[in-house]
């Protein structure tokens, strides 16, 4: 590691896997600024927990391109352009066949695509906070590859489990939820432990600028591969990015090490991190405005994340009458801006810091302001698109990609208020909430749009989704903080005991 790079000779121990900061955290020192500016470790796992997460997104949001050359004839709602004022005309001389027309293997309705959407959630809320203690516990590095190589080769398993029994199809994704609960609470360790504060808004930027370039390669490769004849066409989708999964493990456990100060510290830290998880105070943390705020924050944002990523493609497809070659290339459009803005975002916001210009809970407020406010606008406009396909895709760009704000806000939160060992826990906790809408906005949307696939009734789906943005970003604006609290039941009171000197 670098000079620029160095973390500070007193250390706290937290787990066997992490190490907290001084509580200085929240200072702004100069390391990188004066440093050397060479590759380091800190730079490695920052390249692969971006890949990492690209990786994870672009597996998870297959599903939402795949199901459109799924279904069958019968499947989806049908109705007339020519006869109902409420729906957009075929363009003239379109080449095009509308979802409800196009041959697949499957017979799904709406109601069932949205069960089939929101499955995955149900095994990752249900799992959520065991998937947070066993990050913390087990550690950063080796869960978040557990986490996403386990989910790599479940959906190399999808298409026979799809051609079984949608049963067995669902149950899949459930597991592959479960199997992912530790993913977050993992990056969320790996982060806390490895980045001090004053920089975590640019590398978490790029981090979880991976999440919407996931998105981008899932919609636009994921277009392709199903429209094509390669491996059976939608199959080729889960084939291709459960392959892509497994040899990134492989790249993961080679180059991903654990931090040698904190295996030299080994049995130690082991104790101190059960004692850390037995004394939490989980009444204080049910009880903290901070706490509550923040899951707004990710419950409303997630909501129009989930809500978006899953039925653009149904939208561009239905309404705006789009084939899907075209309709996998638009729909990552929107995944294509938000990944370029959020690291653009990040890196102004962490300047912004280090100048001393702004403080970091200003930072937090500025940014989760223009993500969560700046999409429930842009929901709103969409109201007023109607059939202008261009302008659509414009005004859904930009409330997707707006939202890569956020990553330098709320989503933040975690690493500012907990102490490294509770890290993954907290996050865990907080995902039981805010990630039901993971299985709730398909399953609103699909209700909503079920035989009904009308200008009207997507305006109301995206006027709730704007709603879940400005409401929650509201509750969030009260209650952020960047000071980490007092969650732990003996906090700090025998730091002389938890304080160690580093090895050398």
């Amino acid at each position: 590691m670098d000079k620029g790079d160095e973390m500070p000779r007193i250390w706290r121990v937290s787990s066997a896997h992490s190490v907290d900061l001084p509580d200085d955290r929240h200072n702004h020192p100069t390391r990188e600024q004066n440093g050397n500016r060479g590759w380091t470790d800190r730079h490695t796992l920052v390249l692969m927990t971006c890949t990492g997460q690209c990786i994870a997104y672009m597996t998870r949001g297959c599903l939402s391109v795949a199901i459109v050359a799924m279904v069958s004839s019968n499947s989806s709602s049908t109705h007339s352009a020519e006869k109902h004022a409420d729906v957009c005309p075929v363009p003239t001389g379109a080449n095009y066949t509308r979802a409800s027309e196009k041959e697949g293997e499957f017979d799904w309705d709406e109601q069932l695509q949205g069960l089939v959407l929101g499955s995955y959630f149900y095994g990752y809320v249900s799992s959520c906070f065991f998937g947070g203690l066993v990050a913390d516990y087990f550690g950063g590095r080796l869960m978040y590859g557990v986490s996403n190589v386990g989910f790599a080769i479940l959906s190399v398993l999808s298409p026979i489990s799809a051609r079984t029994s949608v049963g067995l199809f669902i149950a899949n994704k459930v597991i592959s939820g479960v199997i992912q609960s530790p993913l977050y609470p993992s990056l969320n360790s790996l982060m806390a432990s490895r980045i001090p504060a004053h920089l975590r808004a640019k590398y978490n930027s790029i981090c979880l600028a991976g999440d919407t370039m996931g998105n981008v390669f899932s919609m636009a490769l994921g277009g392709v591969l199903a429209s094509s004849s390669f491996l059976g066409g939608w199959p080729s989708v889960f084939y291709v990015f459960g392959a892509a999964g497994i040899l990134w493990g492989i790249l993961w456990f080679t180059l991903i090490k654990e931090d040698p100060k904190t295996v030299a510290l080994g049995k130690a830290a082991d104790s101190e991190n059960r004692n850390m998880l037995q004394g939490v105070n989980l009444k204080r943390v049910l009880t903290s405005l901070p706490f509550w705020g923040l899951v707004a924050f990710h419950t409303g944002d997630s909501f129009g994340y989930f809500m978006l990523s899953s039925e653009i493609p149904t939208y561009l497809s239905n309404i705006q009458y789009l084939d899907l070659n075209e309709n996998g290339l638009l729909s990552a459009l929107p995944y294509l801006l938000q990944s370029f803005f959020s690291m653009a975002w990040g890196i102004a916001i962490n300047r912004l810091i280090t100048s001393g210009r702004i403080s970091i809970l200003a930072s937090r407020r500025i940014s989760s302001a223009v993500g969560m406010y700046g999409a429930g606008l842009a929901l709103v406009a969409m109201c007023f698109v109607s059939c202008n396909t261009s302008l659509a895709v414009g005004v859904l760009s930009i409330s997707v990609g707006i939202t890569g704000a956020s990553i330098s806000g709320g989503y933040l939160g975690e690493q500012d208020m907990c102490p490294a060992s509770l890290v993954g826990l907290i996050t865990g906790l907080r995902c039981m909430v805010s990630s039901t809408t993971g299985f709730i906005a398909p399953l609103v949307t699909g209700s909503i749009i079920a035989g009904n696939e009308t200008l009207s009734a997507w305006r109301t789906a995206f006027l709730i989704a704007a709603a879940l943005y400005f409401i929650p970003g509201t509750v969030y604006q009260i209650c952020v903080t960047e000071k980490v609290q007092p969650w732990i039941k003996k906090q700090e009171g025998s730091r002389k005991h938890q304080i160690v000197e580093a090895t050398a």
